[in-house]
């Protein structure tokens, strides 16, 4: 845990301590983007009642679920990385972390804490990039990210919680289409955090940029 006292730190030792990000925001981007696309497209094929049933069943399962859990087993990984990271910069920035790095993992799997700590930690990584002035305003981008994601594994009886990091589950037939537009939009909404944490002072390897 980090002292209560923020720390002043240098533009040159936050130059050398600051992990890269920018890469894994990149890719994180493409595989969040293609998870929205997912959803959208099994979204737009059951509202138009495209195709016969059965093949609206087949297709959904056979393709776009399969595509799903594969790209969502990967950006699960990759976001982990991320996370711990921009958690680790976090702290070059002076603001308090409320929460020890290792909860940047173990936040995600601990019952009850995994519903409060990873919106924490995103705060407190968020706040790291601002200015020192704006340190005490809602962090409002995460909330809705998180309020977002709690409400679609609300809609699917808890088991978006426990399937992975990211939380989306498989999305074949049978998901509920009120779970899968929260999931879209907490999607959209983890691509402009993703990528405004790691283009910004948390995530530059530059000092001053």
């Amino acid at each position: 845990m980090v002292s209560d006292s923020p720390a002043v730190v240098s533009d040159q030792s936050r130059g050398q301590r600051l992990l890269p990000l920018r890469m894994l925001a990149d890719i994180l981007t493409i595989l969040l983007a293609v998870v929205v696309v997912l959803i959208g497209a099994r979204l737009a094929i059951e509202a138009g009642n495209m195709g016969t049933r059965q093949w609206r069943h087949e297709f959904i399962e056979m393709r776009l679920d399969k595509l799903a859990d594969i790209t969502i087993s990967g950006l699960s990984i990759l976001f982990v990385v991320w996370f711990r990271r921009a958690r680790i910069n976090a702290e070059c920035s002076g603001y308090r972390q409320r929460r020890a790095r290792g909860w940047a993992f173990w936040g995600w799997i601990v019952p009850i804490v995994s519903l409060w700590f990873p919106f924490q930690i995103m705060g407190d990584i968020w706040r790291a990039g601002l200015p020192a002035s704006q340190w005490r305003k809602t962090a409002w981008l995460p909330a809705l990210w998180w309020t977002c994601w709690l409400i679609s594994g609300l809609s699917f009886g808890g088991r978006t919680m426990s399937s992975n990091v990211y939380g989306v589950p498989h999305i074949g037939v049978g998901t509920e289409t009120f779970s899968l537009c929260f999931l879209a939009i907490a999607g959209v909404t983890l691509i402009a955090i993703i990528r405004e944490v790691s283009y910004g002072p948390v995530g530059s390897p530059v000092p001053g940029a």
